[in-house]
C-alpha cells in the first residue's frame, strides 16, 4: 500500500503543479495585456495632454494677435486723428475757399486761352 499512497500523492502533486503553472500562464497573459492596454491608454493620454498644451498655445496665439491687431487699430485711428487736425490748420474758411475756386477757375480758363492761340487774349 505504500507504493500506492505515495503514487498517489505523487500525481496530487503534479495535477496541482499543473493547475498551477495553468494559472500562473493565464495569469502572465492577463497581466501583459493589461499591462499593454494601460500602456496604450497612457500613450493616448500623452497625445491628448500634448493636442490640449498646442491647442492652449494656439489659441494664445491667436489672442495675442487680435491684442495686437486692436492695438493697430487703435494706433491708426488715432493717427488718422492727428492728420484730420494737421490738415484742418491748413483749410481755409468757406468764404475765402469759394474766392480760391474762383481764382483756380480764372487760371485754368487763362491757360486754356493760352494754349488755344493767344489770338483772342484781352489785354
Amino acid at each position: 500500500m505504500g507504493g500506492q499512497t505515495s503514487r498517489m500523492v505523487r500525481e496530487i502533486v503534479e495535477d496541482s503543479m499543473y493547475i498551477v503553472r495553468q494559472t500562473n500562464r493565464a495569469t502572465y497573459q492577463e497581466s501583459v495585456a493589461a499591462r499593454l492596454e494601460v500602456e496604450s491608454k497612457i500613450q493616448q493620454l500623452r497625445k491628448l495632454r500634448r493636442d490640449k498644451i498646442e491647442s492652449a498655445e494656439e489659441e494664445q496665439t491667436r489672442v495675442e494677435l487680435f491684442k495686437q491687431l486692436e492695438g493697430a487699430a487703435t494706433h491708426k485711428k488715432m493717427l488718422d486723428e492727428q492728420t484730420a487736425g494737421f490738415t484742418k490748420q491748413f483749410e481755409l474758411p468757406k468764404e475765402l475757399q469759394s474766392i480760391a475756386d474762383k481764382h483756380v477757375e480764372e487760371l485754368k480758363k487763362a491757360q486754356e486761352k493760352q494754349a488755344n492761340g493767344g489770338s483772342d487774349s484781352v489785354a
